[in-house]
């Protein structure tokens, strides 16, 4: 790579199974470790849980992004891994989040149906296009309750 060429940005979007052994204690460490990893490696992106699976979508220089998925395909929690888009980018949808996340059950029922989703999420029911723009509603809907709860006086 030249030195003053900047690295490929890329956009993943997957979605998985989650086996049984799996359980909110994993899903909690899942997120954590998620956000740290990525945070450092400058990876981007959004996730979405429902007792059907995992719709998550990764941002950032193509090294990283690989290495990530790859992880997630060897990792024990995940089964049938299906890669539903893989392409270069100009630039990010999730660029402030280290792991935009919501559970399925937290998600209005007009942006599911907005996204030809019917009242039961399940991620293998969805393409690229329907998952893509999903998951950038998701993440403002949940960068705008984040902004009401710090704008929230306490009890």
């Amino acid at each position: 790579m030249k030195p003053h060429m900047a690295a490929t940005l890329v956009r993943l979007i997957y979605v998985s199974r989650i086996t049984k052994e799996c359980g909110p204690k994993d899903l909690q460490e899942i997120l954590d470790v998620s956000r740290r990893n990525n945070a450092e490696l400058g990876v981007t992106g959004a996730l979405c849980y429902s007792g059907q699976g995992f719709l998550q979508c990764l941002e950032g220089p193509r090294t990283a992004v690989n290495e990530l998925y790859r992880r997630i395909i060897q990792d024990a929690r995940n089964e049938d891994v299906t890669l539903l888009t893989y392409a270069a980018i100009k630039e990010r949808e999730f660029g402030q989040w280290s792991m935009a996340y919501m559970r399925a059950d937290q998600i209005d029922q007009a942006i599911l149906a907005k996204h030809g989703v019917s009242q039961t999420f399940d991620p293998y029911a969805m393409n690229a296009e329907q998952s893509l723009g999903l998951l950038k509603d998701i993440a403002r809907e949940r960068a705008a309750f984040l902004a009401r709860q710090k704008h929230t006086p306490g009890d």
